[in-house]
């Protein structure tokens, strides 16, 4: 129950903008200092003010965190003077404030760090080590996602199962070395085809993946027959033998699950690669 309600939280921050995310952290400061000032300086606040400190360098990097922290020691400072607050010596003040600086600006920095290191392992986990597009794990959550949107738009879908023609023979005769880079020209040639909302991944091997939402079968040809003849470009310009197979369906309703569809995509493909290779094989599905 409490990681669902923080991965909700996390996900409704994440989804404001910076200067959404500016503004509750200055409310939140000004309203840590008018309790200062209220309560009077026996009562310190000062260990709530990491509450914006820490949301900016979460959500907005390590400048703006730092910027929130300075202000949040201003306003502390500022705020116990205004309640009596009275040393003996007018440097104790500073001489706090400089200690609170140095503390929350340390923590403001290891939270942007961790969040970092956060981002970094998620994106790795979501995408293919190769290519940088998506991974068979994240492309079919993300399918799950688009298949409950699709019924309840109730909007056409297509997908696209994608294999390299002739792959073997560049491993064979070039070496892996240049497969790879087989690979990482075709991902990068298709994603910048493709609308930033489609999803593309890399299934396996020569395999890939290509999700278009609220596409019908017209469209999807006029998708695909672009991407080949981007693909095909780049390949003849290397003197590549490698062509493209691709099995595209195109459900008016969205099937049961995600196995389905990617098996009957899977299914088009190898009806392409069996009747000549270098060429795609369309279905609709009611």
């Amino acid at each position: 129950m409490k990681t669902r309600f923080l991965g909700r939280l996390d996900r409704l921050l994440g989804a404001l903008s910076g200067n959404h995310i500016l503004f509750i952290a200055l409310v939140l400061i000004a309203l840590l200092g008018w309790l200062d000032y209220v309560t009077g300086f026996e009562i310190s606040f000062s260990f709530f003010y990491l509450l914006p400190i820490s949301l900016t360098a979460w959500y907005m990097g390590i400048g703006t965190s730092h910027l929130i922290t300075a202000i949040s020691v201003l306003t502390w400072l500022i705020s116990n003077r205004l309640a009596g607050e009275v040393y003996s010596s007018v440097w104790i003040h500073f001489f706090n404030a400089g200690v609170r600086l140095v503390v929350f600006t340390g923590i403001a920095t290891l939270l942007y760090e961790l969040r970092t290191a956060f981002q970094l392992e998620r994106r790795i986990a979501r995408t293919d080590y190769l290519t940088g597009v998506f991974n068979r794990r994240e492309f079919i959550e993300q399918l799950t996602l688009e298949l409950r949107r699709a019924d309840r738009l109730k909007y056409p879908i297509s997908l696209a199962y994608i294999d390299l023609d002739n792959f073997k023979q560049v491993n064979d005769e070039q070496g892996h070395s240049a497969g790879d880079e087989h690979l990482k020209l075709i991902a990068t040639t298709i994603s910048n085809v493709i609308r930033k909302t489609d999803l593309f991944a890399r299934l396996g091997g020569d395999e890939f993946g290509l999700f278009l939402a609220n596409v019908d079968r017209k469209n999807a040809e006029f998708v695909l027959k672009k991407i080949q003849s981007a693909v095909m470009h780049e390949l003849e310009a290397k003197n590549s033998p490698v062509t493209l197979s691709v099995g595209v369906v195109t459900f008016l309703s969205p099937p049961l699950n995600v196995d389905a569809m990617l098996r009957r995509a899977d299914e088009l493909m190898y009806q392409a690669k069996n009747k000549g290779k270098d060429r795609a094989v369309y279905l609709t599905e009611e």
